[in-house]
């Protein structure tokens, strides 16, 4: 008898267990690598604070389509950064927010920016205003788009604006290969086409 409970309690452990990992297996992540320029130092030593401001009209990412490819997305970012032709590293899952937040503080640091919280009014400030951040699947084909607004501002005035927008086009490659390329081509191309030395110009700072 003692034999009999061993054996299904085993049994019972197994089915336990292979339940958790199709469980883990199951879950769709998907994955961003924002790729930096090369870096400069023509704004070394300025300082300016940044903030972002999520307009966007839903929180979610996917589209009605790509949510049937990706019946269990969680939500968050796999979130991994690269220098100029160098190999990226992956920094963890990431809010989309907080994805955004760390790109455009890299991408001003890059660029020899000092910056500060947002909360600092004693410098120029840099909002983002996003607008869309989006992946959709059409005709077997994944469509990543992302839109912002950057405002220049100091001392609470409006002095700038500046308009992004970006769209990738992937194939489906093993199910989600090319929404995770997709993804990180639009993101790396809507942060690194933002000119803040346009903005600055256009302030006259």
């Amino acid at each position: 008898m003692k034999e009999r409970h061993g054996v299904i309690g085993a049994l019972a452990g197994v089915s336990l267990l292979t339940a958790i990992l199709v469980s883990c297996a199951s879950i769709t992540n998907l994955k961003v690598l924002y790729q930096l320029p090369q870096s400069s130092s023509r704004f070394s030593g300025r300082a300016v604070s940044f903030a972002l401001n999520d307009a966007r009209p839903s929180r979610g990412i996917l589209g009605e389509s790509a949510r049937k490819e990706l019946k269990n997305f969680p939500g968050n970012i796999i979130y991994s950064i690269a220098k100029y032709k160098q190999n990226g590293f992956r920094l963890g899952p990431y809010q989309l927010t907080d994805m955004v937040k760390d790109a455009f503080k890299r991408r001003l640091e890059n660029m020899g920016f000092r910056v500060l919280p947002a909360g600092e009014t004693s410098t120029p400030r840099i909002t983002v205003v996003l607008q869309e951040f989006s992946l959709d699947f059409f005709s077997r084909k994944w469509v990543a788009k992302m839109r912002y607004e950057a405002r220049l501002e100091e001392n609470g005035k409006l002095l700038a604006t500046q308009s992004i927008s970006a769209e990738t086009e992937r194939y489906m490659v093993l199910t989600k290969r090319g929404a995770d390329e997709a993804l990180g081509e639009v993101f790396t191309d809507a942060v690194n086409r933002l000119d803040v030395g346009r903005l600055l110009e256009q302030a006259r700072l």
